[in-house]
């Protein structure tokens, strides 16, 4: 019997990573908005809570409209082993019911693992970070910079943060950033098998010895 191949734990966000959401693009204005006219310095998330700012909230999460270029070799990857897949939104509950009828509409609930939603309403970066330590991920992609920034600096060093960045804050610096999901999967895939193969030279070297 041959050696079980331990697959690749990866984790991605919903909106921006894998529905493509044309309204992205307005998170770099608003962040700048908020940093340099409202004055926060601390990363924070509104939370809507009456009934109006609910609806409208729906409407832009409605926005997330169909896959993301990728999305079908993601379903490839993960059906032949190589990758194990977690959904993680910080989506607050009310939306709940938008991503789940989302995921059977395009046929997607059976590719993850794991679907984690944001049922207590924590702030999303907070509610990511819980989950990614919880199921020890090995990658985890992600399109809010702010997000990737906090991630980053606390996952860094045992998961690595995959951006996929909008023409508007392309600037930044990021090692791993990815215009979309697809590019973003052929670089873990290959870096995975480098690793790999680095590995396996090594064994070999020590048997030799």
């Amino acid at each position: 019997m041959g050696k079980k191949i331990k697959k690749i734990k990866i984790g991605l966000d919903f909106d921006g990573v894998v529905a493509y959401n044309p309204f992205r693009v307005v998170r770099a204005p608003w962040a700048f908005f908020k940093n340099r006219f409202l004055g926060y310095k601390k990363l924070v998330f509104f939370y809507p809570r009456n009934t109006w700012q609910q609806v409208f909230w729906r409407i832009l999460h409605d926005s997330s409209i169909f896959p993301s270029k990728g999305v079908n070799l993601l379903r490839q990857l993960v059906k032949e082993g190589k990758f194990e897949a977690h959904l993680i939104s910080g989506r607050y509950s009310f939306l709940d019911d938008q991503l789940n009828s989302w995921l059977k509409k395009n046929k997607l609930e059976g590719i993850f693992t794991t679907i984690n939603i944001n049922r207590k309403d924590e702030q999303p970066h907070l509610f990511k970070k819980s989950m990614i330590a919880k199921r020890k991920l090995d990658f985890f992609i992600e399109d809010n910079w702010d997000i990737v920034e906090f991630l980053h600096n606390v996952h860094g060093e045992k998961t690595k943060i995959y951006w996929i960045y909008n023409l508007l804050d392309r600037h930044r610096v990021h090692k791993n950033k990815f215009p979309y999901l697809e590019m973003a999967l052929v670089d873990i895939v290959e870096v995975t098998m480098s690793q790999s193969n680095i590995h396996s030279r090594r064994q070999r070297g020590i048997k030799e010895k």
